[in-house]
């Protein structure tokens, strides 16, 4: 594909800024951020924004399904179909996620699903996240399912997956995971602290093991009632804030997590924030009853969440559009924190903020035109082609 665009009347979004620039895409790269008045050649096509927002593609790292695909079905040709709908939602990359399995189908399904993604041909499905099944506390899965870490666990867990696991659940108090934590940091995994009931004073010792984000902070995570004197007792939560190096997910749909707790974590360095959808079986639909696993039906309703019968969380029917609507609305940041924490942050977690994750010169050319009133998704574009809608 020979491309060379120049985009005129936009707006950019940065991680330095909103600049009210032009934008040079050569093929699948972004060839730089000019202003108005500099020069190139004929052959540049000018692309006129009227006056659209260009946005970072966005980038999910938990999702365990989307329309009519719950990604541990292994449904033949589901990745492939949802990463075409993912970009009528901004989405130009993503990571789909198995929960808790049986231990008997766990390696099996991680194989079929990694293969699969070789099959996306519109966002890219740039690996496979795996949230579990080494918990401390279930909150939704099946806990039949959960198993102790181990080397040999995650020796099993990555030959499964052929160097397509990106990222890992992990309760990190469980007994054998210093070790599970290190071979999956030396094969490039980013490890995620989650489902867990780690003491608050043992996560210096978590994080130095390699921990680096957080899977939906504020869910399936203990909270202790205050001392005898009143005083505040520290919790996970309070812990997972203070240390300086963590990434948090968040599941941004105001119920996951209340708003103002959104508007606390948006006043956190910038590269402490990721959006995770979390999303499920029938996300981005009218919604729908379904089984999570054998005998746990729960419930999809549109851009809320998934619940069982009793009323409890199993996931969000978030899309990662109205995610990234919500923080803006929820916490009173700006574009360019927001694109951090859908887009930039994701990527620093996956060791490809070189290649993706922001628009500067040099990486990919993964954009998202919105609408600069309503910041729905007008257009998606992926290595410089345009595989979603019109400007």
């Amino acid at each position: 594909m020979h491309v060379k665009q120049r985009w005129t009347n936009v707006t950019i979004v940065t991680p330095e800024g909103q600049r009210p620039n032009e934008l040079l895409v050569q093929n699948d790269r972004i060839a730089g951020i000019v202003t108005a008045e500099t020069p190139v050649g004929d052959d540049w096509e000018r692309i006129d924004g009227k006056g659209a927002i260009l946005f970072p593609g966005m980038i999910d790292l938990l999702q365990h399904g989307f329309g009519e695909h719950l990604y541990c079905d292994v449904d033949p040709g589901a990745v492939a179909a949802n990463s075409q709908v993912m970009l009528r939602h901004g989405v130009t990359g993503f990571l789909p996620a198995i929960p808790c399995l049986p231990p008997a189908s766990m390696e099996g399904v991680l194989s079929r699903l990694a293969a699969q993604c070789g099959d996306a041909k519109g966002a890219r499905a740039l690996g496979v996240h795996s949230e579990g099944p080494c918990f401390g506390s279930p909150g939704a899965h099946n806990p039949e399912n959960i198993v102790a870490p181990s080397v040999e666990l995650a020796e099993r867990m990555l030959a499964a997956t052929g160097g397509m696991l990106k990222a890992v659940t992990v309760a990190p108090e469980r007994e054998g995971a210093e070790a599970f934590i290190g071979v999956m940091k030396r094969a490039g995994v980013s490890v995620h602290l989650g489902h867990s009931l780690a003491r608050p004073e043992d996560l210096p010792r978590y994080v130095a093991w390699g921990v680096d984000a957080v899977t939906h902070m504020y869910n399936v995570m203990p909270t202790y009632p205050p001392g005898n004197m009143g005083v505040h007792v520290v919790s996970l939560t309070d812990a997972l804030l203070a240390e300086p190096t963590l990434a948090l997910g968040l599941i941004c749909d105001g119920i996951h997590v209340d708003p103002q707790l959104v508007k606390l974590l948006a006043q956190l360095p910038a590269d402490r924030v990721f959006l995770e959808t979390d999303a499920m079986k029938y996300a981005g639909t009218p919604g729908r009853t379904f089984e999570f696993y054998p005998g746990y039906v729960v419930t999809s309703a549109p851009g809320k969440a998934v619940r069982d019968s009793q009323g409890g969380l199993c996931g969000s029917s978030l899309a990662p559009d109205e995610a990234m609507r919500n923080y803006l609305a929820f916490s009173g940041a700006d574009l360019v924190r927001t694109a951090h924490a859908t887009s930039l942050v994701p990527a620093r977690l996956l060791g490809m903020e070189s290649e993706i994750g922001s628009l500067a010169r040099g990486k990919r050319a993964d954009f998202c035109v919105l609408d600069p009133a309503t910041l729905a998704v007008k257009a998606t574009y992926v290595g410089g082609e345009c595989l979603y809608g019109s400007v």
